[in-house]
């Protein structure tokens, strides 16, 4: 039987992420309609994540040192289904999620985004790196056309992706930067409520430094690669590195006050973690922009499966 949509999910040594993840996903109707590429990441000797035995589900084993992006890449090159939906391990989906993806996918979009939801609620600091992070698509988000769509848990057409040839996996280093380059070359993308996902957010200030710091150092080279910054431009950024969190937070304050103005609180509250998390995202930008991308994708692939999330005993 044909199917409609490819789901790729990759997983390391979070046992306890990756069941709840795996079983929110063949839990999807129509599960028959739906492969599932799971990207066995862990270490050797792990045990097989419950329900990787379905039969909708084909575990690809590749060493745990491998990238992310690499496995991404991979994954559109044999993904069986004309859409595919990477997915996050510490990701649980919504009952409906798939089919509205499948729906959406129906139209002229090349990129179908979901509505985010929160977790790891109970965790004060996720509620905060939630705004950070997915401020314009938390719920009630609108069906709506976007520029830009949930990095790392969106949906795409796979004829669109492999159009992009070798150059696919620098786009999903950091996947922010497909989704400038798909709406640069004309393609659109929507940001479809329907389809739901619950994140669980990072749970130290320390664990979301981190993340933003080895994220923005993938980020900062390839964006100027990717779109031809002279020496002068990446000087210029570098040197605006410490405005990056006032920056930040004047843009956080000002969309919500248009669109969100019940979250304003949240946001004046959650400031100072706020300006810590971009003073490391600034940091990485900088020495991304002098020094390249080191071996920062690496340890973000790392981060990406393994890194400790705190979250509620009921989602274990």
């Amino acid at each position: 039987m044909s199917k409609d949509l490819t789901v790729v999910l990759a997983v390391g040594a979070r046992r306890d992420r990756a069941v709840g993840c795996l079983a929110s996903i063949l839990d999807q109707e129509p599960i028959d309609r739906l492969e599932v590429l799971l990207f066995e990441l862990g270490p050797e000797g792990v045990p097989p994540v419950p329900g990787s035995d379905h039969p909708a589900v084909r575990v690809l084993r590749r060493p745990p040192d491998t990238l992310y992006s690499a496995a991404k890449t991979e994954a559109v090159r044999l993904a069986s289904a004309p859409v595919v939906a990477f997915i996050e391990e510490h990701v649980r989906t919504h009952p409906g999620w798939a089919a509205a993806l499948i729906e959406a996918h129906r139209g002229p979009w090349a990129g179908v985004g979901c509505e985010v939801h929160n977790g790891n609620p109970g965790v004060a600091l996720s509620r905060v790196i939630q705004l950070i992070n997915y401020h314009p698509w938390m719920p009630p988000a609108p069906r709506a056309e976007f520029g830009m769509l949930p990095g790392h848990n969106s949906s795409f057409k796979r004829d669109v992706l492999l159009s992009y040839g070798d150059g696919l996996q620098d786009l999903l280093r950091a996947e922010v930067l497909l989704h400038v380059r798909l709406h640069r070359d004309g393609h659109r993308l929507l940001l479809e409520p329907a389809a739901r996902i619950s994140h669980i957010n990072e749970s130290t200030l320390g664990s979301a430094m981190r993340g933003r710091f080895l994220w923005n150092r993938i980020y900062a080279p390839m964006r100027a690669r990717a779109f031809g910054w002279s020496a002068a431009r990446r000087l210029f950024y570098v040197a605006g590195v410490p405005l990056v969190p006032l920056y930040s937070l004047a843009r956080l304050f000002l969309f919500l006050a248009r669109r969100r103005p019940a979250l304003l609180p949240r946001a004046v509250a959650g400031s100072p973690a706020i300006f810590m998390a971009q003073l490391a995202a600034g940091a990485g930008q900088s020495l991304g922009l002098l020094l390249g991308t080191g071996d920062a994708e690496a340890e973000f692939s790392l981060f990406e499966l393994n890194e400790y999330r705190a979250y509620e005993p009921a989602e274990k």
